[in-house]
């Protein structure tokens, strides 16, 4: 029997005969726009928070939002790395293992975002191979896959993982993709970057979420009355937030 607590979400097998290294180019063709579109929205979330920020103070907005928010993602990335905090970041690792009975080649994929999922399985270079114990975890099985075959995928994995954490191994070949930290070569792209500005009812919607998670109240009267003011607040942010141009995040205010 497995054990209780082993959970393989993006979990692969590979093909016999398969190449590691053939493998990692292929990978990594995919992986690199992924990456870059990942971080196209991160320096637009960035910038539009240091606009709608200017715009709900009423001050003027920073001619350097560009560098401003590559350097708020770049403070954002490495609070991450230390442990700060758990938000994802843009890249994808793989970590390879092999099964010692059957000799296929295992692999552990790890990322946050489901474009990197999409592109593993578009790019067909390995079939999906999670397992999770489904009892434990409540969650059913992949439609398709049958119970003898589920639990022996398993033992495959508990013997491939020869006691390591799959979420955190060691002892296995590791490829990863990218860097989490944002390139400087963003500062000339602000037209790809206004593209991934959200949209105006996003940003009201997060200024919202930020005022009101801002709030402390002294008692259930305040909170009511807070509450009741949510619209006219939305209101004031909608008339509040100006457009966001290319002139803005390019060069600040004209």
């Amino acid at each position: 029997m497995t054990d209780s607590d082993l959970a393989i979400l993006h979990g692969y097998r590979l093909p016999k005969g398969a190449d590691p290294l053939e493998l990692a180019a292929s990978l990594r063709a995919m992986a690199e726009p992924i990456r870059t579109k990942l971080e196209l929205k991160e320096i637009a979330r960035f910038a539009t928070g240091i606009l709608d920020e200017a715009d709900l103070e009423g001050t003027k907005r920073p001619a350097s939002v560009i560098f401003d928010a590559i350097s708020a993602q770049a403070e954002h990335v490495a609070a991450i790395m230390a442990g700060e905090h758990n938000c994802p970041t843009v890249t994808l690792g793989l970590a390879l293992t092999d099964d010692p009975v059957s000799g296929d080649l295992m692999a552990l994929a790890f990322h946050s975002h489901e474009e990197y999922a999409r592109g593993i399985d578009d790019l067909g270079v390995a079939e999906y191979f999670p397992y999770w114990d489904e009892e434990a975890t409540g969650e059913s099985r992949p439609m398709g896959v049958g119970a003898t075959e589920w639990g022996a995928r398993g033992i495959i994995w508990e013997r491939a993982l020869r006691g390591t954490d799959p979420d955190d191994p060691t002892g296995m070949f590791r490829i990863e993709f990218g860097s989490p930290l944002p390139g400087v070569d963003l500062l000339t792209r602000a037209d790809e970057i206004l593209a991934e500005i959200p949209d105006l009812e996003t940003r009201i919607h997060h200024a919202l979420h930020t005022l009101a998670t801002e709030q402390e109240f002294e008692s259930p009267a305040e909170a009511m009355a807070f509450m009741a003011s949510m619209p006219a607040h939305q209101q004031r942010i909608a008339n509040a937030l100006r457009p966001i141009t290319l002139s803005d995040l390019a060069g600040g205010e004209r």
